[in-house]
């Protein structure tokens, strides 16, 4: 540490150093100790600073880059969402053949997500208007263009069709969406208004406040294609994040730069900071450590902003996962039903459990309830898509067994790199026997008697993995409790899943209200509040 014990003054030549000082004999050599401080210094402060600089930056592209992903993936929600909106209500009417079931099913939509909502039956090719919601739309339903629109979707049914209107006073987002039953087709069409001066400001509490964004229609950044926007300028420069966004049929592009350091002030200055410091100190050492003390800081700030962006995206996952699963279950005289769904504590991708419930005819419910390999945006896709698969085929008389070997069908497990578990039944609430169909789930665990006890199925194998199934029968008695789930409940890395099993049928026990045994469940199986892996339970209680 001989570099710190000569003072500033000595190496800037100041003569009023008392004689006799450590200061005083070591400027017996001051030329050469000088250059060598100056030169070392410099080079040191100079390298020092291009590296935290060139560091800054990258991090700083990198972080950038994080929130546009973030924001890729928020926005790749909504089109799913769109989809579940109009899927739901125009399904009903395909397999009920009632048009009139599209009012009912979209009066909660019009106007408070959609502006307005149209359906169509294509016949011989042809769309038709066959009911109208809400104002006038910008497709005219008698053009052309309409018809492009309509035929377009109706050859690419359960795929959403998007298209844009924009003006200089208005900008609207239309929906299509179509559904192939019992051999009619319908086209569910809505738009959705956007802001017409394409400005739009985000919340001060918003995780994306610090940046300054640009939303374009398609893959160009055109001023006709400009969705909204918080910037003053257009277009945004070069270093700027980009990220194409699939939406239905289309993509959207999202441009965005900070506002901002994301990192802070403080990072994008310690370039500075050091340079500073170097030529103030001119000593190797305190540069050194003065480098270390910066970094240090820097890094403390990265983890912060890491485990921010680690709780924002785990709250994207869980919302989504949310979103996908059925708001309202069926419901019918003789039968109580009760759910849950945690979200396990493992990774911050959203999972692929779902459950379901859905009413034959009065007196049947067919209920199902699976798990989709995998986590991710892609996990979760699939469990959206097999799970209005399977109410399809359900409603389309289909026995259990046959809408498994339908909907495994449906997966390429090469290409769609997932395959699920999935049991699904038919309760017929006059007698009390429920028809099951198992692809490779756990077993149905039946309360009955004040004692609990998985039921034996014909378990075949999971989805996309084959196509022979086989249901049973299980005869149910008044008061008797069926609990479907998924393997996050009862599964542990450190025992067997007959551990679990067990373990369930322990502390399942007759209870008068449905609830308070799933919180009993999940109390006594999940201690911590949340399970390792994700887990969704549908219970059924029959009571002629």
């Amino acid at each position: 540490m001989v570099m710190q014990a000569v003072p500033a003054t000595t190496v800037a030549g100041n003569d009023d150093v008392p004689p006799g000082t450590p200061a005083r004999r070591r400027r017996r050599r001051p030329d050469r100790l000088t250059i060598i401080v100056l030169v070392i210094g410099i080079l040191a402060t100079a390298a020092l600073c291009t590296l935290s600089r060139l560091n800054y930056v990258r991090n700083e592209q990198r972080q950038l880059s994080v929130q546009a992903q973030l924001t890729g993936a928020a926005l790749a929600v909504a089109p799913v969402d769109v989809q579940r909106r109009l899927g739901r209500p125009t399904t009903t009417v395909a397999a009920s053949g009632d048009v009139s079931l599209f009012d009912a099913g979209m009066k909660d939509q019009v106007p408070n997500v959609f502006v307005a909502a149209r359906l169509f039956r294509v016949v011989d090719g042809v769309p038709h208007l066959v009911r109208s919601i809400g104002a006038a739309t910008q497709l005219d339903p008698t053009s052309a263009d309409a018809n492009a629109l309509l035929t377009k979707a109706a050859s690419n049914a359960g795929t959403l069709t998007v298209t844009r209107f924009a003006t200089d006073t208005a900008q609207r987002i239309g929906y299509a969406f179509a559904v192939t039953t019992l051999g009619r087709t319908f086209v569910a069409y809505a738009e959705q208004e956007l802001p017409s001066d394409r400005r739009q400001e985000l919340a001060a509490a918003s995780p994306l406040s610090g940046l300054i964004y640009a939303l374009y229609f398609g893959p160009t950044e055109t001023q006709d294609a400009l969705v909204e926007t918080n910037a003053d300028h257009l277009p945004l420069d070069s270093s700027a994040a980009r990220v194409t966004i699939p939406f239905g049929d289309q993509v959207l592009t999202a441009v965005m730069t900070p506002r901002t350091p994301l990192l802070g002030t403080f990072a994008a200055l310690v370039a500075w900071i050091v340079a500073g410091a170097g030529l103030l100190l001119t000593a190797v050492m305190a540069l050194l450590t003065e480098r270390l003390a910066r970094r240090r800081a820097v890094a403390e700030q990265l983890v912060a902003v890491t485990e921010e962006l680690y709780k924002t995206q785990r709250g994207l996952a869980e919302t989504l996962q949310t979103a996908l699963l059925p708001k309202h279950l069926a419901r019918s005289p003789g039968l109580a039903v009760a759910t849950r769904y945690v979200a396990g504590t493992e990774g911050i991708d959203v999972g692929g459990d779902w459950y379901d419930l859905v009413a034959l005819s009065d007196d049947r419910m067919f209920f199902t309830i699976g798990d989709v390999s995998g986590r991710g945006l892609s996990a979760a896709t699939m469990m959206s898509r097999l799970r209005h698969s399977i109410s399809a085929y359900a409603v389309e008389g289909n026995d259990p067994a046959m809408v498994l070997a339908k909907v495994s069908g449906l997966i390429d497990l090469v290409r769609d790199e997932h395959f699920a578990t999935a049991l699904c039944g038919v309760l017929d609430l006059r007698t009390g026997v429920a028809t099951v169909a198992n692809a490779g789930h756990p077993p149905l665990v039946l309360v009955s008697g004040g004692t609990a006890a998985t039921v034996a199925t014909s378990v075949g194998p999971p989805l996309g993995v084959g196509s022979c199934y086989e249901t049973v029968d299980i005869a149910l008695t008044s008061g008797d409790m069926l609990l479907a789930y998924t393997d996050g409940l009862i599964e542990r890395r450190d025992e067997s899943i007959d551990a679990g099993l067990d373990r369930l049928c322990r502390v399942a026990r007759p209870t008068a209200d449905l609830e308070d045994l799933l919180d009993s469940v999940l109390a006594a199986l999940v201690p911590q509040g949340a399970p390792q892996d994700d887990a969704a339970i549908l219970a059924l209680k029959w009571t002629p």
